[in-house]
């Protein structure tokens, strides 16, 4: 972790001055994690600033346990809040400029240069501050643990700061009481003075929107996280909520049917519109309902499963599963993972706490549904796992 400024501990902060940590080396997954399909926006341009800012501009459910100071040291007044499908908050930018030595981050433009960042390039490199628009989170503590909120390394971020929107990811860990920190090229994007020893900006001035579990792949591909930022950041703005935190928490799927409502009906729903089965309501109602069944008889026979309208086992599983299919075993983490283990809690009731972690419970669970299925129970999830899964199996 970088080291405080010097008149950090006696409370002396320049305005704009330069962030005094930056967050430690991560290894490298065994399995990069691949981005989950989200629903398909419209055609139409994507989201101005204002929209954006308008969209986070209350906040909605405050998922942190205390709040953040904008710099360490500083009073504790930023909330980490959850609206729709995005967890945000709104700070000031300190410059960061860690990463791989270019012209413009280096041990001489920058006085507390690190040579690392939490999350390496897809070739083990340090990301490239000069170049890679990214943001910071706090290292995860008590306030806020931001794997508990599905965001973690390449996960897609809106910025916004006055009329301009950046697309980032998140490529750093910082210190654990302050937030608001961003990369030389995304302060760029944004027209703030991007000096890391001079630049950057105070104040609740520059909105930073995630969008859990939508990542870009790789990590140092800011085209991907443009396109995926933008689509994600439609179902905002158009209030098509819940279809990330509805997936989550659940470690049993009970059948669905005309009458039943709630959480799961909502998660049934997001599923459905991620796999093009969409009930055509503008946001998941919870409400299992005419729309809802046509889609699951949709989704159904779509996979080559009984087209009953309800959301059985089969039905649980195959919606789960949907999505990319990288071979995934001991060792490995991220998105495809998560999808492993919430499939195998419908398919086997295997009660797996989907933690995003190829662990030692969720290699038992693939191996004892591999033998299920007749399958080499090698408890790696390669392709025909996966096609099994996404079967319905």
């Amino acid at each position: 972790m970088r080291k405080a400024l010097a008149g950090l501990a006696a409370g002396v902060l320049l305005a704009g001055a330069v962030a005094a940590f930056t967050g430690p080396q991560a290894g490298t997954a065994a399995a990069a994690p691949t981005p989950q399909p989200t629903a398909s926006s419209s055609s139409a341009a994507p989201p101005s600033a204002s929209e954006l800012s308008d969209a986070v501009a209350d906040c909605t459910e405050q998922v942190s346990n205390g709040k953040y100071a904008e710099r360490s040291g500083q009073e504790r007044t930023i909330p980490i809040c959850a609206t729709g499908n995005a967890v945000h908050w709104r700070s000031g930018m300190t410059i960061v400029c860690d990463g791989q030595a270019t012209d413009k981050c280096n041990s001489s433009t920058d006085p507390w240069w690190q040579e690392g960042t939490a999350w390496p390039q897809s070739d083990g490199k340090p990301l490239n501050a000069e170049k890679l628009p990214f943001v910071v989170v706090p290292i995860s503590s008590s306030i806020w643990d931001h794997a508990d909120s599905e965001i973690t390394g390449g996960t897609v971020v809106a910025a916004v700061y006055k009329d301009k929107v950046a697309y980032a990811v998140v490529g750093d860990r910082g210190p654990d009481d302050a937030i608001g920190e961003g990369s030389y090229a995304l302060a760029e994007a944004l027209g703030i003075d991007p000096d890391p020893a001079s630049g950057g900006v105070a104040g609740k001035v520059v909105d930073y929107i995630a969008f859990p579990r939508v990542e870009s792949s790789p990590i140092e591909d800011n085209a991907d996280a443009v396109a995926k930022g933008e689509e994600a950041a439609a179902d905002l703005v158009a209030g098509r909520i819940g279809c990330i935190s509805a997936q989550l928490g659940f470690t049993n799927y009970d059948e669905l049917s005309d009458g039943a409502n709630g959480n799961k009906v909502r998660a049934a729903q997001c599923l459905l519109r991620t796999a093009g089965a969409d009930d055509g309501q503008e946001a998941p109602s919870g409400e299992y309902d005419k729309a809802t069944a046509d889609a699951v008889t949709k989704f159904q026979e779509q996979v080559g499963l009984d087209a009953t309208g309800k959301v059985d086992s089969k039905t649980w599983t195959a919606l789960l599963s949907f999505g990319d299919t990288p071979q995934v075993g001991s060792g490995a983490s991220g998105e495809a993972v998560g999808r492993v283990q919430r499939a195998l809690n419908a398919a086997i009731s295997a009660g797996i706490d989907t933690d995003r972690q190829f662990g030692s419970k969720t290699a038992e669970a693939v191996k004892e549904y591999q033998s299920k299925q007749g399958l080499d129970a090698d408890g790696i999830v390669g392709k025909s796992t996966w096609e099994a899964l996404q079967a319905g199996k």
